[in-house]
């Protein structure tokens, strides 16, 4: 169980610079987070975060590190607790996202795939259950994908390194239980991909969900929030998909 501070309680968001880690830092400010605003280079969105964090309350930092790097991971979740003092939740949600076609992808492409996506949220979670094991407890909320259950013939790697994150979710909510609980979220289409923005892109997208329209990254930032909360539950995936997997 996460005990309520005085101090206001402190989120690790990787990748909370930009897109659906930019949603979820900027969520846990309004609802009065302090909050460490990961980045590998975008440097002027992750201070522009801050700044928005400074006027929502409790405020925030920005932290740079390249999570394709061995070392990256865990001496990222030092230095937030260094700079906040303690860690309550980490959100991993950096993540790269290429095409690669699977009969040319190399085997260079694959291991900077699998150190951003699977490794580094792995060692970032293991170096904050460690530091929230001597606190007062925690939680972890890993970024999955919807695409860790479907084939999808143009992001072969990316798609298997969203299985493992899954896998990695599960096993260590049993690991790191009773004092941390690590849960995943996994959306569907909240935005589109980066040069796929045409009008009948989002229409089609919009036709793969029982809702029939695509959602937006403050609904996967709303189901962080619950599981950041959620006392009751570890080892759950929530998908946030329109309904999508019925279809």
């Amino acid at each position: 169980m996460l005990e309520r501070r005085d101090s206001p309680r402190t989120a690790l968001v990787t990748g909370g610079a930009i897109r659906v880690g930019r949603a979820i830092a900027l969520a846990l400010g309004e609802t009065g987070w302090r909050v460490a605003v990961h980045y590998r280079s975008s440097e002027s969105k992750a201070v522009e975060v801050v700044r928005r964090l400074e006027e929502l309350g409790p405020g925030g930092i920005a932290l740079q590190a390249d999570l394709s790097e061995a070392e990256a991971a865990e001496g990222l979740v030092s230095d937030a607790v260094k700079a906040l003092g303690h860690i309550d939740l980490l959100v991993n949600s950096a993540a790269v996202f290429p095409r690669q076609d699977p009969l040319t992808v190399s085997a260079a492409e694959w291991d900077d795939l699998f150190a951003v996506n699977l490794r580094a949220p792995f060692f970032c979670s293991r170096e904050a259950a460690r530091h929230m094991a001597v606190s007062q407890g925690g939680s972890i909320v890993n970024l999955i994908d919807t695409g860790a259950d479907e084939a999808w013939p143009g992001y072969v790697p990316y798609v298997a390194t969203k299985a493992g994150l899954a896998s990695v979710t599960r096993g260590l909510a049993r690991a790191f239980a009773p004092e941390v609980r690590v849960n995943g979220v996994s959306p569907g289409p909240v935005l589109l991909p980066v040069g796929e923005d045409s009008e009948s892109y989002r229409a089609r997208a919009a036709e793969r969900t029982v809702l029939g329209r695509i959602g937006s990254p403050r609904d996967v930032a709303e189901a962080v929030l619950y599981l950041a909360d959620a006392e009751y539950v570890t080892g759950e995936i929530i998908r946030v998909d329109g309904g999508q997997h019925l279809t």
